[in-house]
């Protein structure tokens, strides 16, 4: 009777322990998805992405992840297709200070035909405005925000 007890007291306990993990995995947010360089296509233009220092990427409240060859890209992305719930923006720091691609609303962008981006977007992402400045000041143009680019 003992043995029946402890067997139904572990099933009990294991059964705990399955649901606590599918409910602490499935409410888990996705992070920024690696893009595989020379293999991934634009979600927008459908060019391959093969240039790290104009790539970004978007992820929907659904974990769907959206890359992109070039910020004016997801930019136009985001306008276009203003149904997608937006969990996350990233893109890539250009002067590559960041191991980790910054939050587009966080990060700085100057925009220049210098930078000839994959689309013509000419735009670079920065991960702060004093890196920035430099160029800022060398190109004449002004230090932008998510939100101030066209």
């Amino acid at each position: 009777m003992e043995t029946v007890k402890n067997a139904s007291k572990m099933k009990h306990l294991l059964m705990i322990i399955t649901v606590t993990g599918l409910l602490t995995t499935a409410s888990c947010k996705r992070g920024f998805e690696p893009i595989e360089y020379g293999k991934d296509a634009c979600a927008h233009c459908k060019m391959t992405i093969v240039d790290d220092r104009y790539a970004a990427e978007l992820l929907t409240t659904k974990g769907r992840a959206y890359k992109f060859d070039d910020i004016l890209c997801m930019k136009q992305f985001t306008q276009s297709n203003a149904t997608h719930e937006i969990a996350a923006m990233f893109v890539e720091d250009y002067l590559r200070n960041s191991a980790e691609p910054l939050i587009a609303e966080n990060a700085v962008y100057l925009k220049h035909e210098f930078f000839a981006s994959p689309m013509n977007g000419d735009y670079a992402a920065f991960s702060d405005a004093a890196e920035a400045k430099k160029l800022s000041d060398s190109l004449n143009v002004p230090i932008l925000k998510w939100e101030n680019l066209e």
